[in-house]
């Protein structure tokens, strides 16, 4: 059937928009009546539908969430809630733990915002538990109430050390018992959490055992336990004095080599120059404890203490009285002395019978006593090592010469004169000091990683993996519908049926009737080959050679005998 042409009026009245939208519609129809499109559709509505849902699921899931800050006040919540929201974040309150809960994504964002506004300002204190703990409660609750009281009051004590960003205080205190041999000693622990770029040194953490153990009865210092976020143990426990004194004997000898380091630094600084210069001291200390008591005498020197005299003396009394029997045996001289009638005759000297003397002196030799206790930490030896960047030397013009030193002789000599004299120097001790030149390296460089661990390879694995999904899709989906489109495929009419562009033959100048229909055979017998390759299924082979069959009988047998010519010789 002609197409009948389009009047001069309506084609000048249709615009290019139009014609170019009808050509899109119509390739649009053209390609979903392909029937390869329509057995893919099934499934291309089910992935496009998991997608969709996949994406739908992503977008409307609720992000993971991080608690912000645990344990504020009800006041501090209603702050920070105000504060987040005001600024886009969404936090939200947990309906069981009644913390305040912000994104994953948003959390380091949130705490940025809070410090800039100064919240929080301070952690909860156990006034605030107290005052809400209701009437009537059991003494058990109210034990443990007071007690988690105590723990808070003494974390946010804590707290308040600079090196401390947060802390936690867990208290085991028994319950009392009227039996002594029952009782247990309370004990605690202390859980810190540093602050970035900071340490506690050994002073912080003993005012934090004393701070805990001061604020319990009856707790004593080593029964504190403290440890950091890392989980080392900062606190030492006293149960082994000699442990003890060995860790303050080392704090010591640390302390004093770099007493003595600093002391060689600040004084050659200035010589070798900002970075040219490394210095390190080691001392050699003898921590041994010795009492020397001594007692000297000196018998040149005497004192006297105390001195005692004596004399005894014994003599017979001349004779007196009448003469006779009674007068044989003389009285007792009281007793004479009182009848002696009185006369004025001289007596006459008694007879001395036995006389004796005696003197006794005390001296003291003189004596001193001395009790000395030596210094317990003695330097036994010091020994400094100083090493001085080599400046670069000038190349010599004559190679075989001796390179010329490192380090000038006169420096040198000027460097450990100092350096004996920041250190105190004494050659009978057994002092060293070593000095040395050597070049410097600017950089280290670090041993090359294996190849393994470069990031291309991840990316490179990255890339890999989405070529090789999309090369899935590409050759599982998509190639089957572009080749379904791409083939000829026959027009509305059927299979077999010819479009005009197909039929249409372009005349040349000369030729005849009969060339131009030799030349319309030739391509009819190509495009019914063409149809045929192009059926996929038996049913459209079916349509195709019916189609054929209907139109022109001689194609048909010579299709069929270009069909069988190869069976046919084999036959022959």
């Amino acid at each position: 059937m002609a197409l009948s042409p389009t009047p001069p009026a309506v084609r000048g009245a249709q615009s290019p928009l139009m014609v170019q939208m009808r050509g899109v519609i119509s390739q649009v129809q053209r390609f979903g009546d392909q029937p390869g499109l329509r057995r893919a559709m099934p499934a291309i509505v089910i992935l496009s539908v998991t997608v969709l849902a996949l994406a739908g699921w992503l977008l409307m899931r609720e992000p993971a969430r991080t608690t912000l800050y645990p344990g504020l006040p009800e006041a501090e919540k209603a702050r920070v809630i105000e504060t987040l929201t005001g600024s886009g974040i969404a936090a939200v309150v947990d309906r069981q733990t009644g913390e305040i809960q912000v994104p994953g994504g948003d959390y380091h964002r949130a705490r940025m915002l809070l410090a800039a506004q100064g919240l929080p300002q301070g952690m909860p204190d156990g006034n605030a538990m107290l005052n809400d703990l209701p009437m009537g409660t059991s003494k058990s609750v109210e034990t443990a109430r007071l007690r988690q009281a105590q723990e808070l009051d003494l974390a946010r004590s804590i707290t308040e050390i600079s090196a401390v960003s947060a802390a936690r205080v867990h208290l085991a205190l028994p319950e009392r018992s009227a039996f002594l041999r029952d009782s247990q000693p309370p004990r605690a622990s202390v859980f810190l959490q540093i602050a970035p770029g900071r340490v506690m040194d050994g002073a912080q953490v003993e005012a934090v055992v004393n701070l805990v153990s001061s604020s319990v009865p009856g707790m004593a210092r080593q029964d504190v336990t403290v440890v950091d976020q890392m989980g080392r143990l900062l606190s030492r426990g006293a149960d082994d004095p000699g442990a003890l004194l060995n860790d303050r004997q080392l704090q010591h000898r640390v302390q004093i080599e770099t007493l003595y380091r600093n002391r060689i630094e600040q004084l050659l600084t200035p010589i070798a120059g900002p970075g040219n210069l490394a210095v390190q001291v080691t001392i050699d200390m003898d921590f041994t404890r010795q009492e020397i008591r001594e007692e000297q005498v000196d018998p040149d020197r005497t004192a006297l203490l105390s001195e005692q005299q004596q004399l005894d003396e014994s003599a017979d009394p001349a004779a007196r009285g009448i003469p006779g029997a009674v007068s044989n045996t003389p009285p007792q001289t009281p007793e004479l002395a009182a009848e002696a009638p009185p006369t004025d005759a001289a007596p006459k000297a008694e007879t001395m019978r036995t006389r004796s003397s005696g003197s006794t002196r005390n001296f003291e030799v003189s004596r001193k006593i001395e009790t000395t206790v030596p210094a317990t930490a003695r330097i036994a030896r010091v020994s400094a090592a100083v090493v001085v960047r080599a400046q670069p030397q000038p190349v010599p013009e004559d190679p075989e010469a001796p390179p010329p030193p490192l380090l000038p002789e006169a420096l040198k000599a000027d460097i450990e004169r100092l350096t004996r004299s920041a250190i105190g120097f004494d050659q009978a001790r057994g002092d060293a000091v070593t000095v040395t030149a050597q070049p410097f390296l600017d950089s280290v460089v670090p041993e090359a990683p294996g190849w393994t661990s470069q990031p291309w390879v991840a990316d490179l694995a990255r890339q890999i993996f989405l070529l090789a999904a999309l090369a899935v899709v590409a050759l599982g989906v998509v190639r089957p519908i572009l080749n379904r489109v791409l083939l000829p495929t026959p027009a509305a009419g059927g299979p077999g049926t010819l479009t005009a562009e197909e039929a249409a033959v372009e005349v040349g100048e000369g030729e005849s009737l009969d060339d131009v229909r030799a030349r319309l055979k030739a391509r009819q017998g190509a495009l019914t080959k063409n149809m045929l390759d192009a059926a996929r299924s038996h049913e459209e082979q079916i349509l195709v050679i019916r189609k054929l069959v209907e139109e022109d009988s001689g194609r048909i047998a010579t299709t069929f005998r270009q069909m069988i010519a190869s069976e046919l010789d084999t036959v022959n």
